[in-house]
């Protein structure tokens, strides 16, 4: 990445090459929008996003990237703070860029004292909120920046090299569970951001299939009425064909009035169920397959973290309890657990599609046998209607 402000304010001074800078590499944004309009039914404003970075005096402005969630800026920027108080915070602002006014969506506040040591080499790009006091909780967040943070110059230990070209790292095991932890709570925010639309998605899948089973209960009733059309039909038949003539009152007599399309509705019926239960079975062959699959690797899974558990014992490796290597080991054991709750969301999901499945083809069969009864039907009106009308000719 190169260095540059795309706009700076205030009168540029000589700079000392060794002076210390912390370096704020602002690659993009994730999911930026306004959390008023979540729940629209449009769905979420796409903004025209831009940041301010600001350090004291110093200013600086990315680049405005029109109508996006998930801007990418991919700059840096410099703030020497040799001089720079322990208390100083680096405010990373973000807007959405309005024809009169800019609108604030969030901010993320980084305290220098935090990162001044970090050598810029060694420093890892994370993922951070942005916050805004006048917003909701129940409308959510406004999105995240992914920013990595480093210093150069003055007394920071920069990256060394061996005589491979491969490179020397100096830290501390605690400076790296800390940089682990940062990585692990991203991942562990991710995988709580999965299973919340997992979630979602279920309860939104449940609702469909509900909804589809009312849509097959009110095509049954159609058909049902189509029988009684069918059945009405027949009757007024009947009745213009003793109107006609004398035969037609004689072949009445003769003839059966019962109604005969309720054998082949059953007909039908049986067919469609038998059908019906052959995916069911089908089906529950697939979900007893795998969940023998899923017992058999929940099963391995547990036997290789008995055999490879590491028994950490603070007292004698000398590790305090709430260190970070603890936290660590902790953030993954949350998201183990999280993704565990994940593994089952999905497979409910998959069982719900699967009976979604089932029921869209019986809707289908019935829809299909539904349409050749108004195509029948249709013909048999319009014969009825002409018949009438020569009755009251004549």
């Amino acid at each position: 990445f190169f260095f540059m402000s795309w706009f700076a304010f205030g009168e540029e001074e000589e700079e000392d090459p060794n002076q210390k800078r912390l370096i704020v590499e602002l690659y993009g944004g994730r999911e930026i929008t306004d959390p008023k309009t979540r729940s629209r039914k449009e769905g979420p404003m796409f903004c025209d996003v831009f940041c301010t970075l600001r350090l004291g005096s110093q200013k600086y402005q990315t680049e405005i990237i029109k109508t996006s969630m998930n801007p990418i800026w991919q700059t840096s920027f410099e703030f020497p703070i040799d001089n720079c108080l322990d208390s100083a915070v680096i405010e990373i602002s973000c807007y959405h860029s309005g024809m009169v006014t800019n609108t604030f969506l969030g901010e993320v506040r980084i305290p220098v004292a935090e990162h001044k040591d970090m050598a810029y080499d060694f420093a890892q790009q994370h993922w951070f909120p942005l916050f805004n006091p006048k917003h909701r909780k129940k409308d959510g967040g406004s999105g995240e920046l992914g920013i990595k943070i480093g210093a150069i110059g003055g007394d920071v230990m920069m990256a060394r090299t061996d005589e491979y070209g491969e490179l020397i790292d100096d830290r501390t095991a605690e400076d790296i569970y800390e940089e682990a932890n940062a990585v692990a709570m991203e991942g562990n925010k991710s995988a709580q951001r999965s299973l919340r639309l997992a979630e979602q998605t279920r309860d939104i899948q449940a609702n469909t299939i509900m909804k589809l089973k009312d849509q097959g209960h009110q095509i049954e009733r159609m058909q049902s009425d189509m029988d009684t059309i069918h059945n009405n039909m027949k009757q007024s038949e009947r009745k213009l064909r003793s109107i006609e003539s004398v035969w037609g009152s004689f072949a009445n007599k003769v003839t059966s009035n019962r109604n005969s399309n309720y054998k082949k509705k059953a007909h039908q019926d049986r067919k469609i169920m038998k059908k019906r239960k052959q995916e069911e079975h089908k089906n529950k062959k697939i979900k007893e397959s795998q969940w023998e699959e899923k017992r058999v690797a929940d099963r391995k899974n547990s036997r290789k973290k008995r055999d490879n558990m590491i028994q950490r014992d603070p007292g004698a490796r000398g590790v305090e309890v709430g260190s970070q290597e603890e936290q660590f080991y902790a953030i993954i054991d949350d998201t183990d657990q999280q993704l565990d709750q994940l593994v089952g969301v999905l497979d409910d999901i998959k069982g719900i599609s699967l009976d979604m499945g089932v029921e869209l083809n019986e809707q289908n069969d019935r829809l299909d046998a539904l349409r050749h009864d108004v195509d029948k039907a249709a013909p048999r009106m319009d014969s009825a209607i002409k018949r009438s009308r020569a009755i009251l000719k004549a």
